[in-house]
């Protein structure tokens, strides 16, 4: 038989992007997945349109990482997928990631931007093509910024036990790093998989800012608790780059966009 596969998605008032993350998994052309909605109190109609379209719905108050440890926890799946309500997966993604896991375990799926129609989303697309111009670089959960979505079941549930529990209420930003993080710390089989999944990105400065402003608070929870700490100060220093020639265009789109999300994350973090 087919193993099954779990899609866990964390929403909260994730309906204007919430009924095409679904409908792109509902195309998958690997068919045994099961789709779980943790829904942390969203105050829009996303918990109705994940049960009108079959998906096993859970209601909690934690955040992020508490979402996605509560969906591992209920997934049936041999495989978990972690999937953002804004993320659209390629037809085939499922079904190409699946004999990866024979030799690896846990696959990091290729994102490209869903739109690049203003300055603030062609920044973002060239700032992710450079990043995957270094994967091998960016794979590493300390220095890179690429991590996997794709996990072994048995894999993320040890990452997830290994994570400290007062953690699991507050985190947002961050959330899947870390357990990426304990997940590495475990095992370095992984692999990526190319043209996987699409990103609904931010289309505007303001957008752009309320979140990474959201992950600056998000930060100064996680540094309070005080766990992670070296990890953080390490994730934060600019990210490294290999001999591979860079074209100028995407440098400068990745310093500029450095630049406007670091206003508002600082702002967040110490204010």
């Amino acid at each position: 038989m087919k193993p099954l596969v779990s899609i866990v998605i964390p929403t909260r008032n994730s309906s204007n992007t919430i009924e095409g993350c679904l409908s792109a998994i509902q195309k998958q052309s690997y068919h045994n997945i099961e789709t779980i909605i943790v829904d942390s109190k969203s105050t829009d109609d996303t918990t109705q349109i994940g049960a009108t379209r079959g998906c096993k719905v859970i209601s909690t108050d934690w955040k992020l990482l508490g979402a996605r440890y509560l969906g591992c926890k209920a997934a049936l799946g041999e495989f978990v997928l972690m999937l953002d309500s804004d993320q659209i997966l390629v037809e085939d993604a499922v079904e190409r990631s699946l004999p990866l896991f024979r030799d690896y375990d846990m696959v990091c799926l290729e994102e490209m931007s869903y739109t690049s129609n203003t300055v603030i989303q062609k920044m973002i697309e060239a700032d992710r093509r450079m990043i995957h111009n270094y994967s091998r670089i960016q794979l590493d959960p300390i220095d890179g910024t690429l991590l996997a979505r794709f996990y072994k079941k048995s894999l993320l549930e040890h990452a997830f036990e290994a994570i400290p529990k007062p953690l699991l209420p507050s985190v947002v930003h961050l959330d899947h790093a870390i357990t990426y993080y304990e997940a590495w710390k475990l095992s370095k089989r992984v692999k990526i998989l190319p043209n996987a999944v699409y990103h609904n990105e931010e289309a505007t400065v303001l957008e752009l800012w309320k979140k990474y402003f959201r992950y600056g608070r998000s930060t100064r929870v996680l540094l309070a608790n005080g766990y992670y700490n070296d990890f953080l100060r390490k994730k934060t220093h600019l990210r490294k780059i290999g001999t591979r020639k860079i074209t100028s265009d995407k440098l400068l789109s990745s310093l500029l966009l450095l630049s406007l999300k670091a206003p508002p994350y600082l702002l967040g973090l110490y204010v």
